[in-house]
């Protein structure tokens, strides 16, 4: 009776545990807390971005003509890393058609949540964020 009840839990395990590895959303490792070199300002024009790998964490910098943004890169629906569509001005997730402002925001499609930011700072012609 056990190796019955035992088998039928494995066997519910091995088909639950990767649809809700799916479903469950995707998020980054922890904050750290100093500011770390990304990139330096000629290597992105204004109105353009770039995706960047730092601490385990995928995040998407943009150059807008006043200032530099930093976002995560990962989607809040279900994990994709998003796009910068810099002529329409908006973030882009390709996998659902989530659309997300300049600040994060969800303009449309089924993320929950804005994109999480990250201060950035510029010294000496150099970009920097902080986790």
């Amino acid at each position: 009776d056990w190796v019955i009840k035992g088998g039928i839990l494995a066997t519910l395990s091995g088909v639950l545990f990767p649809v809700l590895a799916y479903l469950w959303p995707v998020m980054g490792r922890g904050l750290g807390s100093d500011m770390q070199e990304v990139a330096t300002v000629d290597e992105i024009p204004v109105g353009a971005g770039k995706k960047v790998i730092l601490d385990g964490s995928a995040l998407l910098l943009i150059r807008t003509p006043q200032e530099f943004k930093a976002f995560s890169a990962i989607c809040t629906h279900l994990g994709c890393v998003v796009d910068w569509d810099g002529r329409k001005r908006e973030i882009v997730c390709p996998c659902h058609a989530g659309v997300f402002d300049l600040e994060g925001r969800v303009v449309s499609g089924p993320p929950p949540r804005p994109l999480p930011s990250f201060p950035v700072k510029v010294m000496n012609g150099k970009v920097f964020i902080k986790l």
